[in-house]
């Protein structure tokens, strides 16, 4: 894996939503077929690298990081359970990020699950998705960026949106756009 590609991975785990790269738990748009990863490394020898990556991550302070696993179609993820959020946690432990980056510069290029691209449709969606939030009760909520996440900072929702405004307001444009909303505010990542 290339410093490039590694540096790219590290942003993507830091920010949202991503879907963090290799973690979307989303499929490709309907009606897609959906791309497999190399097999240049085999399935188990990319689950053993992501385990080797875990257990480093547990080493060096997440104790409560979530097993690698597989995609069906072969990308590694690292799916949260029991409501632990781990990417949320991982971001106030730097030195654990730097301490397992020479693990995660051996994973392939194709380790993960490519993130989708928008369209510029896609993209007004969610800029009429912003103003129906807006229009229900969330008036400082902004338009989305050029990667179709809404950025909070510097904004008054910069700490986060409390459920009880989010959630009526969601409900009431999800009739807009009912794919994924990613969510930037202060605490340096995101939200789905």
């Amino acid at each position: 894996m290339t410093r490039t590609t590694s540096t790219v991975f590290l942003a993507a785990l830091l920010a949202v939503g991503a879907g963090v790269a290799g973690c979307d738990r989303g499929g490709s748009p309907s009606g897609a077929s959906s791309p497999s990863a190399s097999p240049s490394v085999s399935r188990q020898q990319l689950l053993a690298l992501g385990q080797e990556w875990v257990q480093c991550i547990r080493d060096h302070g997440l104790a409560r990081m979530p097993d690698a696993d597989l995609s069906p179609e072969g990308y590694l993820q690292f799916p949260p359970s029991g409501g632990y959020d781990w990417k949320a946690d991982l971001r106030n432990h730097r030195q654990a990020i730097d301490a397992c980056k020479s693990i995660e510069d051996r994973y392939p290029p194709t380790a993960f699950r490519p993130k989708q691209q928008l369209s510029a449709a896609d993209l007004r969606k969610l800029a009429e998705y912003a103003k129906c939030i807006r229009e229900h009760g969330i008036p400082e909520f902004p338009d989305p960026n050029a990667e179709g996440a809404f950025d909070l900072s510097g904004t008054p929702l910069a700490n986060g949106i409390p459920a009880q405004r989010m959630n009526p307001a969601a409900d009431a444009c999800r009739n807009i756009w009912s794919g994924e909303v990613r969510i930037q505010d202060n605490s340096g990542g995101g939200k789905k």
